[in-house]
This record gives structure tokens, sequence and C-alpha cells, in this order.
């Protein structure tokens, strides 16, 4: 099971790595608010790339900044395209601070928590999205598939995270079992990455 968790997280990590070449070489096809995607993508990118040094203080310190980010970066690229109040920008801005903030004021408090709320917030932002995307729908509308996977795959991680720590009493393999539901899932949105950018044209 160990293995099947590792192949499915490399395999995830591949096809980021390739929509990020992509995206990167046809970066001047992207519009202003469609380069936000290519912000998220080289984000957590660099996320991973750092969890290869595998030291003591590499997840803790950085599970909170990758919370934080990811949260900033995805609502970001759902307000540009509701048109949302440049205001808007600067409550996701401060929620971002108090997700990094709050393990660091509270010792005993659990990212995961963060992890979940953030999430939920996500979800909603994206399927408001989505609802107005589908009622306007056109051939310009290039990102709809990625941002139904995007749905997709952060609404079944508040269930990861919410279940990750019921496991815990039980063996390995459970454990193992539900990370890779979440690295398929993972796979599945950096493949849709990838389409879309290879799809990308003037």
């Amino acid at each position: 099971m160990e293995q099947f968790f590792k192949i499915s997280a490399n395999l995830a990590d591949i096809f980021l790595a390739a929509a990020l070449i992509l995206a990167l070489i046809k970066y001047k096809l992207f519009s202003k608010n469609e380069k936000w995607y290519i912000y998220y993508a080289l984000f957590v990118f660099c996320v991973e790339m750092i969890l290869f040094i595998r030291t003591s203080w590499t997840a803790k310190v950085l599970y909170p900044i990758y919370i934080a980010g990811e949260f900033f970066l995805l609502t970001g690229i759902f307000i540009k395209k509701l048109k949302l109040h440049k205001y808007t920008f600067v409550l996701t801005g401060i929620l971002s601070l108090v997700i990094l903030g709050l393990s660091q004021m509270l010792p005993h408090y659990e990212n995961d928590y963060s992890k979940a709320i953030s999430n939920l917030i996500i979800v909603c932002l994206i399927a408001y999205s989505l609802i107005q995307e589908i009622k306007h729908f056109s051939d310009k509308s290039h990102f709809i598939i990625l941002d139904a996977v995007f749905f997709l795959y952060y609404t079944v991680s508040i269930f990861i995270f919410m279940f990750q720590h019921q496991l815990l009493g039980f063996p390995v393999d459970y454990f193992y079992a539900l990370w890779i539901i979440n690295n398929t899932l993972l796979s599945v949105l950096y493949f849709t990455f990838l389409y879309t950018f290879l799809k990308l044209k003037k």
C-alpha cells in the first residue's frame, strides 16, 4: 500500500511539473486573470520541492504557509473570475494571515482545522463561480473543466482531512488508502491543468 502511495504522489508531481512547464512556455497566451492559475501551480510546485528536504521542521513550518498560500491564490482566481470588489482581496489576505498565524499563536492548535475551513470557503466560491460560468458558457470558457475538477478535489479533501485522524487507531494501510485517494484526485487535477493549457490557443 505504501508503494502505491508513493507512485500516486510521484504521478501527481509529474503532471504538475509538466503543466507548469507548458504554462511558462505559453505564458503570453494567458489573460491577466488566467495567470492566477499559473501562480497557483508554481506555488504548489515550490512547496512540493521544498518537502524533498525532509528536515524535522519542514512540515511543521511549511504546512501553515501552504494552507495560507493555497487559500489566497485559489480565492484570488475566483474573485477575479467573479469580478468581485477589490476589497475582497483585502479580506482574503487578512484571512490568509490569520491562517498562517494561528499555529504560532496557539501552541496546541491543529492546522487541519484551518485546512478544512479554508477548503470549505474555497468550495463555496468555486461552486458560485461554476454556476455563473455555466449560465454564461461560451467557446471562450477554456477553464470550466479545470474549475469543475477543482470543485471535486476540494470537496473530497474536506472529508479526507476530517477523517484522517479517525484512522490513527486503525492499521496503517487504511491511512495510506485515504491518501492514495487524495493523490489520485490530485493527479486528475494536475492532468486537467495540463490538458487545459495544451488546448489554450490565441
